[in-house]
């Protein structure tokens, strides 16, 4: 199985897939979708019809959870099954099932790494959701249980203890990470919800890892070493695992890196300067 990995979709999923030779065997690819997938979203037919085309056209999709999309076990008729592939449970929808879900707090083997997948966070357009897409049957765009409750962050500190992982996959990051450069400037951040961002920095020192990939801010970016944020690009897993894991790690010059990633360079040069 060839494993990539890319960001927020929110409904464009077939541009996305265009990435891909239609000549491949896409039973052998696999696509993880850090969150926001944007199909779970108005709810009604649409969201039918895009799984289906989805569905058909054959890659495996494997999607975090967002905040912009149902929870998978509200859905009608989902099903939990174990799959092989990742070794673990995921939710499926038997109508749709190239289309899997991972757990929240779910322990995973991906093309040999232990993995960890945390999804969930807060919606800053959640007023905006709720004014603007009313419909009858009383869904308000909005879900009201996008971000983990302090039962469920519970459970995932207890079942993580002690516990090292070769990769972690989350839609938001940890507090510590977050850059003022993409916060939207008509957000007022003192009205923001940062308690998933909280727990993440919670976790990040809680378990042992190695390499951290996220979504949900929009930007394709290193954020810090070992620390990589995708929105619109399609990274191959075997690229990230040659570039933090491999014998000899090497970082491309050309790709972007974030405040935070020049930050912590500055404050390693700093720590191993030597004065006389």
């Amino acid at each position: 199985m060839k494993w990539y990995i890319t960001g927020d979709t929110h409904g464009r999923n077939e541009a996305r897939l265009e990435h891909f030779d239609r000549g491949e065997d896409f039973t052998q690819i696999a696509l993880i979708i850090l969150g926001d997938s944007g199909i779970n979203f108005y709810l009604n037919s649409s969201d039918r019809n895009r799984k289906k085309r989805l569905n058909d056209i054959g890659i495996n999709l494997y999607l975090v959870r967002g905040n912009h999309e149902e929870r998978p076990e509200n859905l009608p008729g989902i099903e939990m099954v174990w799959d092989e592939n990742v070794e673990g449970n995921v939710y499926i929808e038997p109508e749709f099932p190239k289309i899997r879900y991972f757990l929240d707090g779910g322990s995973y083997i991906i093309d040999g790494l232990k993995t960890l997948v945390i999804g969930g966070a807060y919606s800053v357009d959640k007023d905006y959701r709720i004014k603007n897409f009313t419909q009858s049957n009383g869904w308000c765009g909005w879900f009201k249980d996008e971000q983990l409750t302090a039962k469920e962050k519970t459970a995932i500190l207890i079942s993580t203890a002690g516990e090292e992982y070769d990769l972690v996959l989350t839609h938001t990051c940890p507090y510590s990470w977050m850059s003022q450069d993409l916060f939207l400037n008509m957000i007022d951040q003192n009205t923001v919800d940062n308690s998933m961002e909280k727990f993440l920095e919670t976790m990040k020192d809680h378990v042992k890892w190695k390499v951290w990939l996220f979504g949900h801010f929009h930007a394709d970016r290193l954020e810090l070493p070992k620390v990589e944020q995708y929105f619109n690009d399609i990274e191959n897993l075997d690229n990230i695992k040659r570039r933090w894991l491999g014998e000899e790690p090497n970082v491309d010059w050309w790709l972007q890196k974030g405040p935070n990633y020049y930050m912590e360079a500055e404050k390693c040069l700093i720590k191993n300067m030597r004065f006389t």
